[in-house]
């Protein structure tokens, strides 16, 4: 939590769920000097009176050491995971299940399965794009920035209006660097919780001496008509229950947005708990599987769901902990966790 940021201040000076004062200093003065850092990220959750486990939680430090650890991660890997363009292409080589790539950009240069054409105005955009729904079935195309994370950039042509849409986001396509991923239908189990957004799975693996385990999983669903379901943006998460494959009751979503807990969806009233989610053991399993294809030690996975399975959106070496930390209740107590502190 920055001091700078009066959104955030204002959401924790305005919650009522707070802890008494005494309280707050006495635990902030304890994990000032267990994490041997200040615990301003005291303040984005921990600080709520159900909160009685806030040592089991990662600190900003614990979380540095884990992204930059060469005991976890090898380049090798980690360029294919950063690299949106590397990691289609790799996962397409390997028959993972992922979206199909249609094409990319870099810049006015539009790379497709006829070589590459060079693109200098919108009627030549709309040609392009007009040959490529043409010459396919795709219903829709996703585009996501090389360069950005948290769903930032993205945007979506559809088939019926895509040249429309085209005017809102030449400049944008023209200056940056894209992939063009075909559109993936969402199960209709997880559309009746939110259908403007793909809501993905987020599955954290580790690899450890050959073995590899899943250390937590929550599903992102987007909110307030965003196409994207990043928390980043404005997204809720909701922890799952790794056994069951359950939702738990309370929803979540970042501070920059209001914070808050949710134990419905605030756009379509869909309630969280004890929710089933589709697939979950199979999505488990494609992400033990895309482990095994690019075994960097410590990977959170982004994983869809159709109505007919899992497929892969993304592997992140550096997953933004807080919110998996969050829906699970304090990492720190979780035993694979254990075993990735432990190594480090």
């Amino acid at each position: 939590m920055q001091f700078e940021d009066p959104g955030r201040i204002k959401v924790f000076l305005m919650d009522p769920n707070k802890k008494n004062s005494f309280k707050m200093c006495k635990e902030v003065l304890v994990l000032w000097m267990t994490k041997k850092e200040v615990p301003m990220y005291y303040f984005k959750h921990l600080y709520k009176k159900d909160i009685k486990n806030y040592r089991d939680y990662l600190a900003p430090k614990e979380v540095r050491t884990i992204h930059a650890s060469k005991k976890l991660h090898k380049s090798e890997y980690t360029s294919i995971l950063s690299n949106k363009l590397n990691f289609a292409l790799y996962c397409e080589k390997a028959a993972l299940s992922t979206p199909a790539l249609i094409g990319h950009n870099f810049g006015r240069s539009f790379f497709s399965g006829k070589g590459i054409q060079k693109i200098s105005s919108k009627g030549e955009l709309v040609d392009f794009y007009a040959e490529i729904f043409g010459a396919t079935d795709t219903q829709a195309i996703f585009f996501r920035p090389l360069a950005l994370n948290g769903g930032q950039g993205c945007f979506k042509l559809d088939r019926d209006g895509f040249s429309q849409q085209l005017e809102a986001q030449f400049k944008n396509l023209l200056n940056g660097d894209y992939t063009h991923t075909e559109a993936i239908t969402q199960h209709p189990d997880i559309d009746d919780i939110y259908s403007k957004s793909i809501n993905t799975l987020r599955i954290l693996t580790y690899i450890d001496g050959g073995n590899i385990d899943i250390i937590s999983s929550f599903i992102r669903i987007g909110a307030g008509g965003s196409i994207v379901d990043n928390g980043s943006s404005g997204g809720l998460f909701v922890g799952i229950e790794q056994e069951s494959g359950r939702l738990k009751r309370t929803g979540y979503r970042d501070m920059k947005f209001g914070g808050g807990e949710f134990e419905k969806h605030p756009d379509s009233g869909f309630r969280f708990v004890n929710f089933q989610v589709p697939f979950f053991k199979e999505a488990c399993e494609l992400a033990i599987d895309g482990a095994r294809y690019i075994p960097d030690g410590f990977i959170g996975w982004d994983i869809a769901l159709t109505p007919f399975g899992p497929t892969i959106i993304e592997g992140n070496e550096d997953p933004h902990l807080f919110m998996s930390d969050l829906a699970y209740g304090g990492l720190l107590k979780n035993l694979q966790m254990k075993k990735v502190m432990a190594r480090l």
